[in-house]
């Protein structure tokens, strides 16, 4: 259900996204503030792509936290937003001023840079967005939320009044609000898998500047990794969060300087480096072929409410095993052997939000086939991890209640359903090699030999 406020008075705005969580107000600024991202591309020179960098990895930032579900790294990223805030405040005063001579109102100069100045201040909002932690920050968070869909808002007024041709002189002047309230009625892991623009909703200027952005981002190497994930956000088909996770917490010092754009290019090619060779595909999770995949995907698509349901089934299945070992174990986070299972249930969510969406039958096959390859690359992962940690011993790890909790949770009723659930959306008959891994680990669980527990002194008693 859509949110029944008006985005555009700031009282308002400030407190509906009082009542609503952290992760989703990070979501819905972020995306608001990605719509006019197009916008700061338009400045070209040094100052032009400092400014481009620092507002995408604000928004970057925003994003990846409200993906995210570890609480280490989410603390992690309560400093980074604080710094990446000021740097994209930083950049965006950097960059001269048009001529006061000249009226804004006709002036394609004074309309270009007031569209990027809010698109810039849309991203700087949503960090802060995601800085305000504590809950006497509620007010601060909400309210950063409220400002950036105005200034999102006001950025798509300036460029459609620079265009006023290409507008056939209509200027939308709520485009941006009537977004948000689109996506306020989705929750916020359902956000992420979906396009920034509900249909044909987008004005023709801000579309036109988002292609030539794209095609800026896409004519030189230093900004390939931000060519695929601002034009998969815009789609709603990226979901490689993992690498984004790690570019967003690069520390400040790869992001200052005037060579900061090759810097950062330069530390994302050796991140993507280093988890290519720390990834040996165990067999058991081959890689999908495609054309195989493009058939299976055809099949799902021919019964979307039942291919809806084992996915969203799966995930709740795994959602409720997991909190059931954090709770029992009593644990923070999932053992490391075990890390990657934490984002699966997210992926089984994306795989239910593309087959229900109402987008046409051609993105739909290839969305689904994108998201069925996370899961499989997410799934090989897990695979890999679990077969190192067979390699070694569990003896010793594990307390006694932790050993409890994951007999439990993780037993053999969460292992074959999930076993059955990746089959079917592989597009293969399950056996004996599906999740063999996990089978093994779990089993080995059974016949480890808990942690010394802690010794304590004896009572003293006064004599």
């Amino acid at each position: 259900m859509m949110a029944d406020v008006d985005f555009s008075d700031i009282e308002a705005a400030t407190s509906w996204f009082k009542t609503q969580s952290r992760e989703k107000r990070c979501v819905l600024v972020s995306r608001a503030a990605l719509r006019v991202a197009g916008c700061v591309g338009l400045f070209e020179g040094r100052s032009g792509a400092l400014r481009t960098l620092l507002t995408l990895r604000a928004v970057l930032t925003t994003y990846a936290y409200s993906v995210t579900q570890s609480a280490d790294v989410q603390k992690r990223f309560s400093t980074i937003a604080r710094s990446t805030a000021f740097a994209a405040d930083s950049a965006m005063h950097a960059v001269p001023s048009p001529d006061p001579n000249f009226d804004i109102s006709f002036s394609p100069e004074a309309l270009t840079h007031s569209a990027a100045s809010e698109a810039a201040r849309a991203a700087i909002s949503a960090v802060e967005t995601a800085t305000y932690g504590t809950v006497e920050d509620t007010h601060l968070s909400a309210d950063s939320a409220a400002f950036n869909g105005r200034y999102s808002n006001s950025a798509i007024i300036a460029i459609c009044y620079r265009d006023r041709v290409k507008s056939k002189g209509v200027v939308p002047k709520a485009a941006g609000y009537l977004a948000i309230q689109i996506d306020s009625k989705f929750a916020a892991d359902h956000l992420v898998a979906l396009p920034l623009w509900s249909g044909g909703n987008v004005p023709e200027p801000l579309f036109l500047a988002h292609g030539q952005f794209m095609q800026s981002l896409y004519g030189h190497p230093d900004w390939a990794f931000w060519a695929n994930w601002y034009r998969g956000m815009w789609d709603g088909t990226f979901r490689n969060w993992e690498l984004a996770t790690e570019v967003a917490l690069l520390p400040d010092e790869v992001w200052d300087g005037k060579d900061a754009v090759a810097n950062v290019a330069a530390a994302i090619r050796e991140i993507e480096a280093k988890r290519e060779e720390a990834f040996d595909r165990p067999d058991n999770v081959p890689e999908l072929q495609r054309q195989k995949l493009l058939e299976h995907v055809r099949r799902l698509l021919a019964a979307p409410d039942m291919a809806a349901l084992a996915a969203e089934g799966a995930a709740d299945t795994l959602e409720r095993a997991i909190a059931q070992y954090l709770k029992e174990a009593p644990a923070n986070c999932l053992p490391d052997a075990l890390e990657h299972l934490q984002d699966v249930p997210q992926l089984f969510r994306w795989i239910a939000t593309t087959v229900k969406s109402a987008e046409q039958a051609d993105a739909k096959e290839t969305k689904l086939a994108k998201d069925i390859k996370a899961l499989n690359a997410k799934i090989a992962r897990l695979e890999a991890d679990l077969r190192d940690a067979r390699a070694k011993t569990v003896h010793g790890l594990f307390t006694q209640s932790a050993l409890k909790a994951a007999g439990t949770a993780f037993g053999a009723g969460l292992v074959g359903s999930l076993g059955l659930a990746v089959s079917h959306f592989f597009g293969e008959w399950p056996s004996d090699l599906t999740l063999e891994n996990f089978r093994g680990w779990t089993s080995d669980l059974g016949a480890a030999e808990p942690k010394p527990e802690a010794a304590t002194l004896p009572p003293s008693y006064e004599a």
